[in-house]
């Protein structure tokens, strides 16, 4: 077969619609990669008591399908997705006391990275991968350290009597928000550089369950009063830094209890669990307290909500059929469904 070049007679209109297809086909192209090159993790870790312990699972929330990360006898606990979604920190008792390990997404691969005497737990990748913030009570009391995200030697960062609770990363990775208890001039959260150079006092009451803002301009936390829990927010200043004073903002007020607020991708909402209503139930509300709408309406507890990384979705663990599931539901509450079916506790959900 011989091949014959055939000459064309290019017009205006051939070169136009040949420009749009080409325009298009790489439009295409380039979505195609940045969906399946998109930095949030698709997946969803949780912890499953269906064995009879307490391992760590994955989830698909398109599918349904789950599989298993861990699989011993030991507790498998409080898992956290890494940075770039290919691993994923956990805390085990597998040793005798509560340690620091890492799996990989697939299940293949374990690492401990601690082994020390007294339980280590609650870990936090730093935003840009490179460090590993944890409590640990092997100097008899709760103390924030922090290691490289490979492991290594643990660094203390606090050196208090009165116990202290994990809080954030700031965005950057430049701080860490923690709460203290004790005296009153101990209590409330705290800013601690991971270089151990700075520390701040940033507020002084009992609060708690503090969270950064992912624009790095707000820290959503909890303040116990007499026995009530409500949300709220210390602002950075404008041109300020976080070393001066802070505005405070009082972002819930009622009765029940409001508690363990988490913010959406792109700061402008928070999800919280809210009691006002008998029970447990999921709410969102603007950064400023307003506009506060409940998203699930049962007489069960809804508890645990954590937003999809693009901030479409929240997945968040409720007791409507008995025992703790997983769930997910749309950022207004719609499409809520069923992720996890069976008669133990599916738990600590991270997105």
């Amino acid at each position: 077969m011989r091949l014959v070049k055939i000459p064309i007679a290019w017009d205006g209109r051939m070169r136009h619609r040949l420009t749009v297809r080409i325009f298009t086909l790489a439009s295409l192209i380039l979505m195609a990669l940045v969906i399946g090159c998109g930095s949030g993790v698709s997946k969803i870790v949780f912890v499953s008591e269906v064995d009879g312990d307490a391992e760590i699972y994955v989830i698909d929330p398109e599918s349904g399908l789950s599989e298993p990360l861990t699989d011993n006898r030991s507790q498998d606990i409080n898992p956290v997705w890494s940075p770039d979604g290919k691993q994923v920190l956990y805390v085990s008792d597998g040793s005798g006391d509560q340690e620091i390990s890492l799996v990989d997404s697939k299940g293949g691969k374990i690492a401990r990275l601690t082994n020390i005497p007294g339980n280590d737990k609650f870990p936090l990748w730093s935003p840009d991968g490179t460090n590993l913030a944890f409590i640990s009570n092997q100097d008899g009391n709760a103390e924030v350290y922090l290691m490289p995200a490979e492991g290594g030697r643990p660094i203390r960062l606090t050196a208090k009597d009165p116990e202290d609770s994990m809080g954030d990363w700031s965005p950057d990775s430049e701080w860490l928000v923690f709460s203290r208890g004790g005296s009153a001039e101990e209590q409330g959260l705290w800013l601690r550089n991971p270089d151990g150079v700075n520390l701040v006092h940033l507020t002084g009451e009992n609060d708690f369950d503090a969270n950064w803002s992912p624009n790095g301009d707000h820290i959503v936390f909890v303040r116990e009063t007499e026995g009530n829990k409500d949300v709220y927010l210390a602002s950075r200043l404008k041109d300020g830094t976080w070393q001066d004073d802070v505005a405070l903002t009082r972002l819930t007020q009622h009765e029940g209890t409001d508690e363990a607020p988490v913010w959406s991708p792109d700061s402008d909402t928070i999800a919280f669990v809210s009691f006002r209503d008998g029970n447990a139930e999921i709410y969102i509300m603007e950064a400023d307290g307003s506009k506060q709408l409940r998203l699930t309406t049962n007489e069960a507890d809804d508890l645990e909500p954590v937003w999809s990384p693009d901030g479409n979705d929240l997945a968040f663990v409720s007791h409507l059929y008995g025992p703790g599931e997983i769930f997910i539901m749309d950022n207004e509450g719609g499409n809520q469904r069923r992720l996890t079916t069976n008669d133990a506790e599916d738990h600590s959900p991270d997105w």
